[in-house]
């Protein structure tokens, strides 16, 4: 699976479609956040169109286990996606993800703009103003 890391701006952007399974995104995931556990308090970027058909419930049950400790301040994930209905699979990982909110969106420029909005809300609100 392809994914970069921009620590400057503590993004990282994953490719889910280069992996071509759900297993394979498993594995890939739950091995770089084993490495990285910071990755977990990251915002994320995670391109999945078009998405596998494999992906199931026991897949996110995984991942989520193996998910670090809730970030002290919220984190985005945004899914690049023309997927009309995974807003419905956005919304229920917020459950199992504390502190995470899940969005879509179709194109990963206004995906890129939406992460740098939140980032610049957040740190606007940790400094007082």
């Amino acid at each position: 699976m392809r994914y970069e890391i921009d620590e400057a701006n503590k993004v990282l952007m994953l490719d889910l479609v280069s992996a071509r399974s759900a297993d394979r995104v498993l594995k890939a995931t739950v091995d770089l956040i084993t490495q990285r556990p910071e990755l977990c308090s990251w915002d994320w970027i995670v391109e999945c169109e078009p998405m596998t058909d494999d992906a199931t419930v026991q897949h996110l049950a995984k991942l989520a286990e193996a998910w670090g400790p809730p970030p002290s301040a919220e984190a985005v994930t945004v899914f690049v996606t023309n997927d009309r209905m995974l807003h419905l699979w956005a919304r229920v990982l917020d459950f199992q993800f504390v502190r995470r909110k899940h969005f879509v969106e179709r194109d990963i420029d206004i995906a890129r703009r939406f992460v740098a909005r939140r980032q610049s809300a957040r740190m606007a609100k940790m400094n007082g103003k």
